[in-house]
Protein backbone atom coordinates (compact mmCIF):
# COMPACT_ATOMS: atom_id res chain seq x y z
CA UNK A 1 0.00 0.00 0.00
CA UNK A 2 1.61 3.37 -0.86
CA UNK A 3 1.99 6.44 1.23
CA UNK A 4 0.63 9.67 0.44
CA UNK A 5 3.22 11.41 -1.23
CA UNK A 6 3.65 15.23 -1.27
CA UNK A 7 0.88 17.69 -1.62
CA UNK A 8 2.51 20.15 -3.83
CA UNK A 9 0.78 19.84 -6.83
CA UNK A 10 -2.77 20.18 -5.20
CA UNK A 11 -2.63 23.43 -3.14
CA UNK A 12 -5.04 25.83 -5.03
CA UNK A 13 -4.24 29.18 -6.88
CA UNK A 14 -5.92 31.85 -4.86
CA UNK A 15 -5.92 34.12 -7.75
CA UNK A 16 -7.56 32.19 -9.86
CA UNK A 17 -11.29 32.82 -11.25
CA UNK A 18 -11.81 29.50 -10.79
CA UNK A 19 -13.67 28.07 -7.81
CA UNK A 20 -11.73 26.22 -5.16
CA UNK A 21 -13.41 22.96 -5.56
CA UNK A 22 -12.91 22.91 -9.38
CA UNK A 23 -9.65 23.24 -8.88
CA UNK A 24 -8.82 20.60 -6.15
CA UNK A 25 -11.00 18.24 -8.57
CA UNK A 26 -9.00 19.32 -11.24
CA UNK A 27 -5.36 19.22 -9.75
CA UNK A 28 -5.72 16.26 -8.14
CA UNK A 29 -7.15 14.26 -11.44
CA UNK A 30 -4.49 15.56 -13.61
CA UNK A 31 -2.13 14.17 -10.31
CA UNK A 32 -3.51 10.90 -10.62
CA UNK A 33 -3.87 10.40 -14.41
CA UNK A 34 0.52 11.97 -14.41
CA UNK A 35 1.33 8.90 -11.74
CA UNK A 36 2.29 11.16 -8.81
CA UNK A 37 -0.76 9.66 -7.09
CA UNK A 38 -0.04 6.07 -7.95
CA UNK A 39 -2.90 3.23 -7.77
CA UNK A 40 -4.14 2.21 -4.27
CA UNK A 41 -2.72 5.37 -2.96
CA UNK A 42 -4.45 6.09 0.39
CA UNK A 43 -5.65 9.99 0.75
CA UNK A 44 -5.12 12.03 3.63
CA UNK A 45 -8.85 12.39 5.56
CA UNK A 46 -10.96 15.17 4.37
CA UNK A 47 -10.39 17.14 7.32
CA UNK A 48 -6.72 17.05 7.44
CA UNK A 49 -6.24 17.18 3.86
CA UNK A 50 -8.54 20.55 4.01
CA UNK A 51 -6.22 21.72 7.20
CA UNK A 52 -2.97 21.39 5.31
CA UNK A 53 -4.66 23.15 1.70
CA UNK A 54 -5.96 25.91 3.85
CA UNK A 55 -9.36 25.04 2.60
CA UNK A 56 -12.72 24.24 4.13
CA UNK A 57 -13.74 20.39 4.69
CA UNK A 58 -16.73 20.75 2.28
CA UNK A 59 -14.39 21.73 -0.44
CA UNK A 60 -12.54 18.48 -0.21
CA UNK A 61 -15.79 15.94 0.12
CA UNK A 62 -16.84 17.71 -2.68
CA UNK A 63 -14.16 16.87 -4.60
CA UNK A 64 -13.65 13.57 -3.71
CA UNK A 65 -17.37 12.66 -4.03
CA UNK A 66 -16.64 14.48 -8.03
CA UNK A 67 -13.78 12.33 -8.39
CA UNK A 68 -15.12 8.75 -6.63
CA UNK A 69 -18.08 8.92 -9.70
CA UNK A 70 -15.66 9.76 -12.04
CA UNK A 71 -14.02 6.31 -10.97
CA UNK A 72 -10.39 8.41 -9.82
CA UNK A 73 -11.08 7.36 -6.33
CA UNK A 74 -12.45 4.77 -3.76
CA UNK A 75 -14.17 4.88 -0.60
CA UNK A 76 -13.51 1.99 1.42
CA UNK A 77 -15.55 1.84 4.75
CA UNK A 78 -13.41 2.26 7.79
CA UNK A 79 -10.46 2.31 6.07
CA UNK A 80 -11.12 5.82 4.15
CA UNK A 81 -10.47 6.85 0.52
CA UNK A 82 -8.41 5.90 -1.70
CA UNK A 83 -6.83 6.28 -5.66
CA UNK A 84 -8.33 3.47 -7.57
CA UNK A 85 -6.73 0.41 -8.26
CA UNK A 86 -8.02 0.23 -12.09
CA UNK A 87 -8.06 3.98 -13.14
CA UNK A 88 -10.75 4.98 -16.04
CA UNK A 89 -9.11 4.46 -19.47
CA UNK A 90 -9.14 8.22 -21.37
CA UNK A 91 -8.76 7.83 -24.75
CA UNK A 92 -5.52 9.12 -25.67
CA UNK A 93 -5.72 12.72 -28.09
CA UNK A 94 -4.01 12.67 -31.41
CA UNK A 95 -0.90 15.31 -32.10
CA UNK A 96 -2.05 18.44 -33.96
CA UNK A 97 -0.74 16.98 -36.95
CA UNK A 98 -2.87 13.63 -37.02
CA UNK A 99 -6.51 15.50 -35.92
CA UNK A 100 -8.42 16.10 -39.38
CA UNK A 101 -9.68 19.40 -39.25
CA UNK A 102 -12.77 21.03 -40.21
CA UNK A 103 -12.66 21.72 -43.98
CA UNK A 104 -12.45 25.20 -44.85
CA UNK A 105 -15.29 27.09 -46.94
CA UNK A 106 -14.59 27.10 -50.24
CA UNK A 107 -15.52 30.22 -50.28
CA UNK A 108 -16.80 31.24 -54.38
CA UNK A 109 -13.50 29.29 -55.81
CA UNK A 110 -15.03 30.54 -59.61
CA UNK A 111 -14.04 33.63 -58.75
CA UNK A 112 -10.79 33.38 -56.89
CA UNK A 113 -8.87 34.28 -59.66
CA UNK A 114 -10.10 37.26 -60.39
CA UNK A 115 -9.63 38.43 -57.10
CA UNK A 116 -5.93 37.48 -56.57
CA UNK A 117 -5.18 39.31 -60.42
CA UNK A 118 -6.93 42.37 -59.39
CA UNK A 119 -5.17 42.92 -55.49
CA UNK A 120 -1.85 42.12 -56.87
CA UNK A 121 -1.73 44.48 -59.67
CA UNK A 122 2.22 45.90 -59.25
CA UNK A 123 4.45 48.39 -60.94
CA UNK A 124 3.98 51.61 -62.07
CA UNK A 125 1.25 51.08 -64.02
CA UNK A 126 -0.65 49.00 -61.30
CA UNK A 127 -4.06 49.47 -60.84
CA UNK A 128 -6.99 50.07 -57.83
CA UNK A 129 -4.62 53.16 -55.71
CA UNK A 130 -4.31 57.03 -56.50
CA UNK A 131 -0.73 58.39 -56.28
CA UNK A 132 -0.55 58.68 -52.64
CA UNK A 133 2.74 60.68 -52.48
CA UNK A 134 0.44 63.24 -53.55
CA UNK A 135 -1.90 62.99 -50.57
CA UNK A 136 -2.21 66.39 -48.87
CA UNK A 137 -0.62 65.48 -45.45
CA UNK A 138 0.15 68.59 -44.36
CA UNK A 139 -3.86 70.16 -44.16
CA UNK A 140 -4.95 66.78 -43.31
CA UNK A 141 -2.46 66.33 -39.99
CA UNK A 142 -3.63 70.18 -39.40
CA UNK A 143 -7.38 68.92 -39.18
CA UNK A 144 -6.23 66.15 -37.04
CA UNK A 145 -4.93 68.05 -34.27
CA UNK A 146 -8.21 70.03 -34.62
CA UNK A 147 -10.06 67.29 -34.27
CA UNK A 148 -8.98 65.88 -31.64
CA UNK A 149 -8.33 69.37 -29.35
CA UNK A 150 -11.85 69.08 -28.36
CA UNK A 151 -13.81 66.32 -28.80
CA UNK A 152 -17.66 66.79 -27.80
CA UNK A 153 -19.91 64.37 -26.04
CA UNK A 154 -21.25 62.78 -29.70
CA UNK A 155 -17.91 61.94 -30.30
CA UNK A 156 -16.67 60.24 -27.30
CA UNK A 157 -19.77 58.57 -27.28
CA UNK A 158 -20.66 55.33 -29.33
CA UNK A 159 -19.99 55.25 -32.85
CA UNK A 160 -22.73 56.47 -34.90
CA UNK A 161 -23.31 53.55 -37.13
CA UNK A 162 -24.26 55.77 -40.10
CA UNK A 163 -21.13 58.02 -39.69
CA UNK A 164 -21.12 61.69 -37.99
CA UNK A 165 -23.66 63.94 -38.78
CA UNK A 166 -21.21 66.68 -40.27
CA UNK A 167 -19.68 64.27 -42.59
CA UNK A 168 -22.88 63.31 -43.99
CA UNK A 169 -23.93 66.67 -44.16
CA UNK A 170 -20.71 67.41 -45.85
CA UNK A 171 -20.82 64.62 -48.92
CA UNK A 172 -24.63 66.26 -49.37
CA UNK A 173 -23.52 69.44 -49.73
CA UNK A 174 -20.56 67.91 -52.24
CA UNK A 175 -23.07 65.89 -54.16
CA UNK A 176 -25.11 69.01 -54.66
CA UNK A 177 -22.99 71.03 -56.09
CA UNK A 178 -20.49 68.17 -58.65
CA UNK A 179 -23.02 65.67 -59.04
CA UNK A 180 -26.52 67.45 -58.86
CA UNK A 181 -27.66 65.15 -56.27
CA UNK A 182 -30.24 66.04 -54.00
CA UNK A 183 -29.70 64.53 -50.58
CA UNK A 184 -30.35 65.11 -47.46
CA UNK A 185 -27.98 64.48 -45.13
CA UNK A 186 -30.23 61.22 -43.49
CA UNK A 187 -30.09 59.66 -46.74
CA UNK A 188 -26.22 59.10 -46.47
CA UNK A 189 -24.54 56.17 -44.24
CA UNK A 190 -21.54 56.20 -44.12
CA UNK A 191 -19.61 53.05 -44.65
CA UNK A 192 -15.69 51.21 -45.01
CA UNK A 193 -15.65 52.14 -48.94
CA UNK A 194 -17.19 50.48 -52.09
CA UNK A 195 -17.34 47.14 -51.03
CA UNK A 196 -18.95 47.43 -47.44
CA UNK A 197 -21.50 49.78 -49.20
CA UNK A 198 -22.08 46.94 -51.53
CA UNK A 199 -22.55 44.46 -49.15
CA UNK A 200 -25.11 47.02 -47.62
CA UNK A 201 -27.38 47.72 -50.25
CA UNK A 202 -27.21 43.54 -51.05
CA UNK A 203 -28.67 43.04 -47.98
CA UNK A 204 -31.09 45.99 -47.85
CA UNK A 205 -32.94 44.98 -51.35
CA UNK A 206 -32.33 41.85 -52.17
CA UNK A 207 -33.02 38.15 -51.39
CA UNK A 208 -30.92 34.95 -51.93
CA UNK A 209 -31.79 33.73 -55.46
CA UNK A 210 -33.03 36.45 -56.77
CA UNK A 211 -31.10 38.26 -59.58
CA UNK A 212 -28.63 41.44 -60.05
CA UNK A 213 -28.01 42.27 -63.59
CA UNK A 214 -23.91 42.83 -63.77
CA UNK A 215 -21.66 43.98 -66.61
CA UNK A 216 -19.90 41.87 -68.14
CA UNK A 217 -17.08 42.51 -67.70
CA UNK A 218 -17.44 43.47 -64.61
CA UNK A 219 -15.59 44.89 -60.90
CA UNK A 220 -14.99 41.05 -59.51
CA UNK A 221 -15.13 42.36 -55.78
CA UNK A 222 -18.93 44.01 -56.94
CA UNK A 223 -20.02 40.40 -58.00
CA UNK A 224 -18.49 38.59 -55.54
CA UNK A 225 -20.44 40.56 -52.84
CA UNK A 226 -23.67 39.93 -54.47
CA UNK A 227 -22.68 36.19 -55.06
CA UNK A 228 -22.23 35.73 -51.13
CA UNK A 229 -25.07 37.32 -50.36
CA UNK A 230 -26.59 34.02 -52.65
CA UNK A 231 -28.13 36.53 -56.08
CA UNK A 232 -28.11 35.13 -59.11
CA UNK A 233 -25.62 37.52 -61.57
CA UNK A 234 -27.29 38.42 -65.04
CA UNK A 235 -24.30 39.59 -66.95
CA UNK A 236 -24.98 42.02 -69.89
CA UNK A 237 -22.56 43.21 -71.87
CA UNK A 238 -20.65 46.63 -72.43
CA UNK A 239 -19.29 47.97 -74.94
CA UNK A 240 -17.16 51.54 -75.64
CA UNK A 241 -20.12 53.13 -74.74
CA UNK A 242 -21.19 51.19 -70.97
CA UNK A 243 -24.08 48.56 -70.36
CA UNK A 244 -25.60 47.64 -73.67
CA UNK A 245 -28.98 48.58 -72.09
CA UNK A 246 -31.07 47.25 -75.21
CA UNK A 247 -30.01 43.97 -73.74
CA UNK A 248 -31.20 44.15 -70.34
CA UNK A 249 -33.27 41.53 -68.89
CA UNK A 250 -36.95 41.20 -68.56
CA UNK A 251 -36.89 41.35 -64.93
CA UNK A 252 -34.32 41.25 -62.22
CA UNK A 253 -34.14 42.72 -58.56
CA UNK A 254 -31.13 45.07 -58.64
CA UNK A 255 -29.09 46.20 -61.52
CA UNK A 256 -25.23 47.34 -61.04
CA UNK A 257 -23.45 49.48 -63.26
CA UNK A 258 -20.60 51.82 -63.73
CA UNK A 259 -21.67 54.85 -65.42
CA UNK A 260 -19.15 57.29 -65.23
CA UNK A 261 -16.13 55.18 -66.25
CA UNK A 262 -17.19 51.20 -67.03
CA UNK A 263 -14.84 48.97 -65.17
CA UNK A 264 -12.76 47.55 -66.71
CA UNK A 265 -13.03 48.51 -70.47
CA UNK A 266 -13.62 51.82 -70.10
CA UNK A 267 -16.60 54.48 -71.07
CA UNK A 268 -19.26 56.37 -69.99
CA UNK A 269 -22.82 55.50 -70.37
CA UNK A 270 -24.35 58.17 -72.68
CA UNK A 271 -27.84 60.05 -71.76
CA UNK A 272 -29.91 57.95 -74.17
CA UNK A 273 -29.03 54.62 -72.51
CA UNK A 274 -28.94 56.16 -69.05
CA UNK A 275 -32.62 56.61 -69.79
CA UNK A 276 -33.41 53.53 -70.94
CA UNK A 277 -31.58 51.73 -68.00
CA UNK A 278 -34.18 54.05 -65.46
CA UNK A 279 -37.74 53.09 -67.57
CA UNK A 280 -36.01 49.69 -67.25
CA UNK A 281 -35.88 49.96 -63.57
CA UNK A 282 -39.00 51.06 -63.58
CA UNK A 283 -40.88 48.31 -65.76
CA UNK A 284 -39.13 45.65 -63.92
CA UNK A 285 -39.96 46.91 -60.51
CA UNK A 286 -35.93 46.76 -59.70
CA UNK A 287 -33.10 49.15 -58.52
CA UNK A 288 -30.05 50.49 -59.91
CA UNK A 289 -26.87 50.75 -57.93
CA UNK A 290 -24.53 53.80 -59.30
CA UNK A 291 -20.84 52.87 -58.44
CA UNK A 292 -20.21 56.72 -59.50
CA UNK A 293 -16.71 55.30 -59.72
CA UNK A 294 -13.70 57.78 -61.11
CA UNK A 295 -16.82 60.61 -61.85
CA UNK A 296 -14.27 63.30 -59.98
CA UNK A 297 -11.55 63.47 -62.74
CA UNK A 298 -14.38 63.26 -65.85
CA UNK A 299 -13.94 66.31 -66.44
CA UNK A 300 -17.13 66.22 -68.82
CA UNK A 301 -18.78 64.05 -66.33
CA UNK A 302 -22.37 62.97 -67.68
CA UNK A 303 -25.00 63.77 -65.04
CA UNK A 304 -24.95 61.56 -62.11
CA UNK A 305 -27.68 58.81 -62.48
CA UNK A 306 -29.22 59.42 -58.99
CA UNK A 307 -29.95 63.13 -60.35
CA UNK A 308 -31.88 61.76 -63.22
CA UNK A 309 -33.86 59.68 -61.31
CA UNK A 310 -37.71 60.51 -60.26
CA UNK A 311 -39.09 57.17 -59.48
CA UNK A 312 -36.53 56.73 -56.70
CA UNK A 313 -35.08 53.65 -58.23
CA UNK A 314 -31.32 54.66 -58.07
CA UNK A 315 -28.93 53.64 -54.83
CA UNK A 316 -25.64 55.87 -54.89
CA UNK A 317 -22.66 54.01 -54.08
CA UNK A 318 -18.88 56.63 -53.26
CA UNK A 319 -15.71 56.26 -52.04
CA UNK A 320 -13.09 58.21 -50.94
CA UNK A 321 -10.45 55.44 -51.63
CA UNK A 322 -9.32 56.72 -55.21
CA UNK A 323 -9.58 60.34 -54.52
CA UNK A 324 -7.97 60.59 -51.13
CA UNK A 325 -6.43 56.82 -49.95
CA UNK A 326 -7.77 53.68 -49.54
CA UNK A 327 -5.96 53.37 -46.57
CA UNK A 328 -9.08 55.68 -44.76
CA UNK A 329 -11.58 53.46 -45.32
CA UNK A 330 -14.67 55.45 -46.44
CA UNK A 331 -16.85 55.76 -49.10
CA UNK A 332 -21.03 56.47 -48.39
CA UNK A 333 -24.28 55.50 -49.81
CA UNK A 334 -26.97 58.03 -50.95
CA UNK A 335 -30.34 56.22 -50.76
CA UNK A 336 -33.34 57.28 -51.95
CA UNK A 337 -36.00 59.22 -49.33
CA UNK A 338 -38.28 55.83 -49.36
CA UNK A 339 -35.31 53.63 -47.98
CA UNK A 340 -34.04 56.05 -45.28
CA UNK A 341 -35.15 53.58 -42.79
CA UNK A 342 -33.68 50.17 -44.48
CA UNK A 343 -30.66 52.22 -45.15
CA UNK A 344 -30.03 52.72 -41.48
CA UNK A 345 -31.15 49.09 -39.97
CA UNK A 346 -29.05 47.34 -42.75
CA UNK A 347 -25.53 49.56 -42.49
CA UNK A 348 -26.23 49.55 -38.68
CA UNK A 349 -26.41 45.49 -38.55
CA UNK A 350 -23.58 44.86 -40.94
CA UNK A 351 -20.85 47.83 -40.17
CA UNK A 352 -19.15 48.06 -36.58
CA UNK A 353 -19.01 51.82 -36.85
CA UNK A 354 -15.88 54.22 -38.19
CA UNK A 355 -13.72 55.71 -36.34
CA UNK A 356 -15.21 59.59 -35.21
CA UNK A 357 -11.79 61.09 -35.82
CA UNK A 358 -10.97 60.47 -39.67
CA UNK A 359 -14.80 61.35 -39.98
CA UNK A 360 -14.73 64.47 -38.38
CA UNK A 361 -11.08 65.49 -40.26
CA UNK A 362 -12.84 64.59 -44.06
CA UNK A 363 -15.89 66.53 -42.96
CA UNK A 364 -13.93 69.81 -42.34
CA UNK A 365 -11.38 69.30 -45.33
CA UNK A 366 -14.53 68.68 -47.91
CA UNK A 367 -16.32 71.75 -45.97
CA UNK A 368 -13.17 74.07 -45.55
CA UNK A 369 -12.65 73.41 -49.83
CA UNK A 370 -9.55 71.41 -49.54
CA UNK A 371 -11.00 68.17 -50.92
CA UNK A 372 -11.90 70.71 -54.53
CA UNK A 373 -8.94 72.14 -54.60
CA UNK A 374 -7.07 68.29 -54.31
CA UNK A 375 -9.71 66.95 -56.92
CA UNK A 376 -9.01 69.83 -59.35
CA UNK A 377 -4.96 68.99 -58.55
CA UNK A 378 -5.08 65.43 -58.72
CA UNK A 379 -7.43 65.84 -62.33
CA UNK A 380 -4.48 67.73 -64.14
CA UNK A 381 -1.58 65.18 -62.83
CA UNK A 382 -3.67 62.32 -64.16
CA UNK A 383 -5.00 64.22 -67.30
CA UNK A 384 -0.96 64.45 -68.04
CA UNK A 385 -0.09 61.55 -66.96
CA UNK A 386 -2.67 59.84 -69.14
CA UNK A 387 -1.63 61.60 -72.39
CA UNK A 388 1.88 60.30 -71.61
CA UNK A 389 0.28 56.76 -71.70
CA UNK A 390 -1.43 57.26 -74.58
CA UNK A 391 1.04 58.62 -76.64
CA UNK A 392 3.23 55.83 -75.53
CA UNK A 393 1.19 52.77 -76.35
CA UNK A 394 0.19 54.02 -79.60
CA UNK A 395 4.12 54.74 -80.25
CA UNK A 396 5.10 50.58 -79.39
CA UNK A 397 1.75 48.83 -79.08
CA UNK A 398 1.24 46.14 -82.39
CA UNK A 399 -1.17 47.04 -84.60
CA UNK A 400 -3.27 43.97 -83.67
CA UNK A 401 -3.96 45.97 -79.99
CA UNK A 402 -6.07 48.74 -79.81
CA UNK A 403 -6.92 51.36 -77.04
CA UNK A 404 -10.26 51.21 -74.90
CA UNK A 405 -12.14 54.25 -74.54
CA UNK A 406 -10.05 57.43 -73.96
CA UNK A 407 -11.56 59.28 -71.08
CA UNK A 408 -10.52 60.55 -68.18
CA UNK A 409 -10.08 58.77 -65.04
CA UNK A 410 -7.85 55.96 -62.82
CA UNK A 411 -7.21 53.19 -65.71
CA UNK A 412 -7.36 52.46 -69.82
CA UNK A 413 -7.63 49.71 -71.18
CA UNK A 414 -5.48 47.98 -73.91
CA UNK A 415 -7.80 45.85 -76.17
CA UNK A 416 -6.47 42.56 -77.78
CA UNK A 417 -7.53 40.18 -80.74
CA UNK A 418 -10.25 37.59 -79.42
CA UNK A 419 -7.93 34.89 -79.45
CA UNK A 420 -4.80 36.62 -77.29
CA UNK A 421 -3.96 34.71 -74.38
CA UNK A 422 -3.93 37.71 -71.79
CA UNK A 423 -3.92 35.19 -69.20
CA UNK A 424 -0.40 33.99 -70.50
CA UNK A 425 0.76 37.20 -70.65
CA UNK A 426 0.24 38.49 -67.08
CA UNK A 427 0.96 35.07 -65.18
CA UNK A 428 4.84 36.39 -64.69
CA UNK A 429 5.66 39.90 -63.86
CA UNK A 430 7.81 42.06 -66.78
CA UNK A 431 11.35 42.40 -66.76
CA UNK A 432 10.79 45.85 -65.05
CA UNK A 433 8.59 44.45 -61.96
CA UNK A 434 5.61 45.34 -63.54
CA UNK A 435 2.37 42.75 -62.80
CA UNK A 436 -0.69 43.17 -65.19
CA UNK A 437 -3.93 42.25 -65.13
CA UNK A 438 -5.68 40.41 -67.54
CA UNK A 439 -9.16 41.53 -68.98
CA UNK A 440 -10.83 38.52 -69.50
CA UNK A 441 -10.61 37.02 -65.71
CA UNK A 442 -12.82 39.75 -65.02
CA UNK A 443 -15.40 38.91 -67.38
CA UNK A 444 -18.91 36.75 -66.85
CA UNK A 445 -20.23 35.09 -69.63
CA UNK A 446 -17.89 36.84 -72.51
CA UNK A 447 -15.07 34.98 -74.41
CA UNK A 448 -13.98 37.61 -76.78
CA UNK A 449 -12.65 40.09 -74.42
CA UNK A 450 -8.86 39.77 -74.25
CA UNK A 451 -6.05 42.23 -73.13
CA UNK A 452 -4.63 44.40 -70.17
CA UNK A 453 -5.89 47.17 -68.00
CA UNK A 454 -3.55 49.80 -66.89
CA UNK A 455 -3.10 52.50 -64.28
CA UNK A 456 -1.89 55.60 -64.07
CA UNK A 457 -1.56 56.85 -60.98
CA UNK A 458 1.22 54.03 -59.45
CA UNK A 459 4.59 55.91 -60.69
CA UNK A 460 5.67 59.28 -61.92
CA UNK A 461 5.72 61.36 -65.44
CA UNK A 462 9.05 59.74 -66.52
CA UNK A 463 8.24 56.28 -65.34
CA UNK A 464 5.14 56.19 -67.47
CA UNK A 465 6.67 55.92 -70.84
CA UNK A 466 9.40 53.18 -70.18
CA UNK A 467 6.42 50.83 -68.42
CA UNK A 468 4.55 51.45 -71.44
CA UNK A 469 7.11 49.90 -73.66
CA UNK A 470 7.76 46.76 -71.40
CA UNK A 471 4.27 46.15 -71.11
CA UNK A 472 4.00 46.71 -75.39
CA UNK A 473 6.90 44.03 -75.46
CA UNK A 474 5.51 41.48 -73.35
CA UNK A 475 2.16 41.47 -75.67
CA UNK A 476 4.29 41.34 -78.78
CA UNK A 477 5.98 37.96 -77.26
CA UNK A 478 2.43 36.79 -75.99
CA UNK A 479 1.36 37.25 -79.30
CA UNK A 480 3.98 35.40 -81.64
CA UNK A 481 4.44 32.36 -79.47
CA UNK A 482 1.50 30.54 -80.28
CA UNK A 483 3.05 31.48 -83.93
CA UNK A 484 6.57 30.22 -83.39
CA UNK A 485 5.63 27.16 -81.60
CA UNK A 486 3.69 26.02 -85.04
CA UNK A 487 6.10 26.99 -86.85
CA UNK A 488 8.63 25.11 -85.14
CA UNK A 489 6.62 22.10 -84.84
CA UNK A 490 5.83 21.65 -88.39
CA UNK A 491 9.81 22.14 -89.05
Amino acid sequence: MHQMPSLEPLFPDRGSSEGLTAQLVRKMRTAIQDGFFPPSTRLLPSRDLAKRLGVARNTVTMAFQQLIDEGYLEARTGSGTFVAAELPKVPALPHAAERAPHDPVDVLPHLAPSLRAIASTRGALRIGTPDLSAFPSRVWERLSRAAHAMPSEEHLGYRSQNGLLELRESIAQHLAQFRGIAAAPDQVAVVNGTQAALNVVAVMLAKPGEAVVIEDPCYPFARAAFELRGLTPLPVPVDEHGLKTAELPASARLAYVTPSHQFPIGGALPLMRRAQLLRWAQRANAYIIEDDYDSEFNALALPALQSLDSEERVIYVGTFSKTLAPGLRLGYIVAPPHLRAALHTASSVLTHGIGKSEQRVLAAFIRHGYFTRHIRRMSHMYARRRRILTDALRTFLPREFVLGPDQDGLHLSVLAPPDFDDVLATQTRLDDGQQLLALSVMCVKRTDCRGVILGIAGGGDAEIAPAARVVAQRLLDTLRRPAESVSRTGG
